[in-house]
């Protein structure tokens, strides 16, 4: 167990033990205030504003054994004094053995697809567009985690290693795709043998949200979301070939969410060209999150041995004065991956004050529905960082890394 007091920041634990494993030693990230093995953070986290003013607010209840949403207001209810009000119950968030993740990864899926589909999508919506992603978001950000699931919540993010199970990703709005696509270049005999795909460049598609029909879908560009979608001639569906952007922003392409599949075998560059899906990375799109996992609507593949690789917007400053700048780094970016590109050396062994980290989260002020920048510590409260499993945490878009060496003496 932890053996200190949360401060209101985040902190990298590499000692952490779980109450039903308590010998077993694991890294992990915990919240700004938490209650080791009960409900944590231990108020309440507090969502005002997304009640749509439509239907009854009191409905507006949902839970399962980790995780709960009720909701609060002054009667009569307006849209300003309707405040949902999210627990993570602490059953299995704090155990550390596959069987209590696994339940805690069942539950928080079933729990955020229940509100999409009872209370976002309902008829009338009670939420306003986007609700469901906000509460996952804030719920995210005061779940106790190991360093290795940080994406399986954050993007969802399943790396298919030791499962046998192809990798996957689902989409963010913010992500920026970079697309790595090929093009066969053929050589004429007696060079034949070294026809080849053969790298063309690099693409970058931002995905972004658009609420122009009052429910919130993806695009894969802002200005193409906002203009009527155009129908390819002759039509195509949009689950036929992705061989450029536009074949993702067709008619009839639109959906709330989606996700990348990646395969476990990939063509060889000089062997004849596959479309099937075991060989290619894949797009698949749905209404709801339930469909996106059990039966989306949309399943696309991107041909010419396209590599495609979700990226993520990060602050970095270079220097204590400095500016910060926005940076985009591919998901799974570590801190320890990004001070690499610096030096070789990692700050251990000493109160370091090289790399610092800043994490955007809900507060749990009396200002509710506010968001501010936490600090995150690599260590426990008043440690020495002298683990180098600490850097191994994976960055987060809208975080806030600060890289200052100082001069030399």
């Amino acid at each position: 167990m932890p053996s200190f007091s949360p401060n209101n920041s985040y902190v990298v634990y590499t000692s952490y033990s779980g109450p039903d494993a308590p010998g077993e030693l694991q890294a992990w990230l915990l919240p700004p205030q938490f209650t080791y093995g009960k409900q944590s953070p231990p108020v309440p986290l507090a969502l005002p504003n997304l009640w749509t003013g439509l239907g009854d607010p009191s409905t507006l209840k949902l839970s399962n054994p980790d995780f709960a949403m009720a909701v609060t207001f002054n009667p009569p209810p307006t849209r300003a004094s309707v405040t949902l009000k999210l627990t993570l119950t602490g059953l299995n968030a704090w155990n550390t053995r596959p069987a209590s993740r696994a339940a805690l990864r069942s539950n928080f899926l079933a729990f955020v697809a229940g509100i999409e589909t009872a209370f976002e999508l309902s008829s009338p919506p009670l939420l306003v567009p986007g609700a469901t992603a906000q509460i996952a978001a804030t719920l995210i950000q005061y779940l106790p985690l190991p360093l290795g699931e940080l994406l399986l919540y954050g993007c969802g993010l399943e790396t298919g290693i030791g499962t046998g199970a192809p990798a996957s990703v689902d989409l963010r709005p913010g992500m920026r795709l970079r697309s790595e696509p090929s093009q066969r270049q053929y050589l004429a005999p007696p060079n034949q043998a070294f026809s080849a795909y053969v790298a063309t460049g690099s693409l970058a598609w931002h995905v972004s949200t658009n609420v122009a029909n009052g429910t919130a879908v993806q695009a894969f560009d802002a200005f193409l979301g906002t203009i009527a979608a155009p129908q390819l001639v002759p039509p195509q569906s949009p689950s036929g070939p992705v061989n450029s952007l536009i074949d993702l922003q067709q008619s009839g392409s639109a959906f709330r969410h989606h996700r990348l599949i990646y395969p476990q075998n990939v063509i060889a560059a000089g062997a004849p060209g596959s479309s099937s899906a075991s060989t290619n990375v894949q797009i698949t799109g749905a209404a709801t999150l339930a469909a996106l996992r059990s039966n989306p609507a949309l399943t696309a593949t991107f041909f010419g041995r396209d590599v495609v690789i979700p990226e993520i917007a990060v602050l970095l400053q270079l220097g204590n004065n400095a500016n910060p700048e926005s940076v985009y780094l591919p998901v799974g970016t570590t801190v320890a991956n990004l001070l690499e590109r610096y030096t070789t050396w990692l700050p251990v062994a000493q109160a370091q004050r090289v790399v610092s980290l800043s994490r955007l989260a809900l507060t749990t002020n009396a200002n509710p529905g506010a968001v501010a920048y936490f600090t995150v510590q690599f260590a426990a409260p008043n440690a020495l960082v002298n683990d180098v499993q600490a850097f191994a945490l994976p960055l987060l878009a809208g975080d806030y890394v600060t890289i200052a060496f100082g001069s030399p003496s």
